[in-house]
């Protein structure tokens, strides 16, 4: 009986009124509503960056796929509170053993097209430190940055060219 089961679901689904694939998540949609989802929003307003980078953007796309198999969990958020001068930052939750956690936090004044593509240098930095698996708090971020990037100005505060050129890919990208 258990080998009738796909078949009889095939066939329900074909006798359902209208298109069938309507009703399956794409592989996009899943990225950003899975359960299991590694890179998250914290509001709706950084749900519809994700979800508009996504769809306008093949970098954006292949950096939140990226993540999503890496051992990090991402939370986004709009901060009201960042330096004058300061877009975004990435910072580490410290004290986690097993799971590593980083937040992004990006202007929350910012247009959608600087949004999407901050979001997508940010990502960048976030896929660093995934692929760095001795980064578990903020010294070993500091270690990192230190050895692949350089300052951008102030104390720990840095950049790579990795995470510019991301940026700027994805900017041209939903500028067609």
């Amino acid at each position: 009986m258990p080998s009738m089961l796909p078949m009889m679901f095939s066939a329900a689904l074909l006798m359902m009124p209208g298109d069938p694939a309507a009703s399956i998540p794409s592989p996009n949609h899943v990225l950003l509503t899975a359960p299991d989802r590694r890179v998250r929003a914290a509001d709706g307003m950084v749900q519809a960056i994700l979800t508009d980078g996504l769809r306008r953007s093949p970098t954006f796309a292949a950096l939140l796929t990226a993540l999503n198999r890496r051992d990090v969990i991402v939370y986004i958020e709009r901060s009201m509170t960042m330096p004058r001068d300061t877009l975004g930052r990435l910072t580490i939750v410290p004290g986690v053993r097993e799971q590593r956690y980083l937040r992004i936090y990006i202007r929350a004044d910012l247009a959608r097209g600087d949004a999407i593509a901050l979001v997508g240098h940010e990502m960048t930095h976030a896929l660093e430190i995934a692929d760095a698996p001795e980064v578990r708090g903020p010294e070993g971020l500091v270690k990192l940055y230190e050895r692949i990037g350089h300052s951008s100005g102030g104390e720990h505060v840095y950049d790579t060219i990795a995470a510019q050129d991301a940026g700027r890919k994805v900017r041209r990208e939903i500028t067609g």
